[in-house]
């Protein structure tokens, strides 16, 4: 009974947890952009959009809690490309782009919840309520076309128009404008592509680690 009870507690845990990252990102989201001095920049950054991405995910996820359903193969791939864009739009704004930008009113709030109190929320469910899993390392192809596809995106509309989301995409000027060249860009790139390889193969890795040292505990037990 009281397995159960604890079962049923975590459950209800995780739902409000939930619940809490879905409703912040709904709400900072759309915030952030309106009080923007300039919406169109603010709605190009990375931070924006990958923050949609985990309100739709956490959302999609929480009315699966809700009818008590088992999530999906490719659901809980994209929690866990959620974890990983979180990872990285807190590293990237923390020790790179804080220093760049001033805030006022309303939006150093929204920053805050979008650079800092989302991902770690996300951090935290994934250490406390995300079953372990054997994950393939395939997986890190799902979960590098985001990023991928928003660089070449962003790349082809700075070629039409000269606008770039962030410096380190810009190969003219110099920093803290540009790169200088579009070698400097794909040098950039291909060091991200890496970082998120690398967070790829870390979560992957550590998903098989707990994972074997659960099934070590279980057969201890039996």
């Amino acid at each position: 009974m009281t397995k159960i009870f604890s079962k049923e507690r975590l459950t209800f845990t995780q739902f409000i947890l939930h619940i809490l990252i879905a409703t912040i990102g709904l709400i900072s989201v759309p915030l952030h952009i309106l009080f923007s001095p300039e919406p169109r920049v603010s709605i190009t950054k990375f931070t924006i959009h990958s923050n949609i991405i985990v309100t739709i995910i956490f959302t999609i996820s929480t009315i699966v809690i809700l009818l008590k359903k088992k999530e999906s193969r490719m659901l809980d791939l994209c929690k866990n490309a959620a974890l990983i864009y979180m990872i990285v739009v807190l590293a990237t704004y923390h020790l790179i782009l804080s220093s760049g930008g001033e805030y006022s009113g309303l939006r150093i709030i929204t920053n805050f919840t979008l650079h800092y109190l989302i991902p770690m929320l996300v951090i935290l469910n994934w250490i406390i309520f995300e079953e372990k899993k054997w994950y393939s390392y395939k997986s890190i192809v799902l979960w590098l076309s985001f990023p991928i596809l928003y660089g070449v995106i962003s790349l082809i509309r700075g070629m039409y128009d000269g606008f770039y989301p962030y410096f380190f995409l810009n190969p003219n000027g110099h920093i803290p404008d540009g790169v200088g060249s579009y070698a400097n860009v794909a040098l950039v790139i291909v060091g991200l592509t890496f970082v998120y390889s690398m967070l790829g193969y870390l979560l992957i890795l550590m998903n098989r680690v707990i994972l074997k040292l659960q099934n070590t505990k279980k057969d201890i037990v039996k």
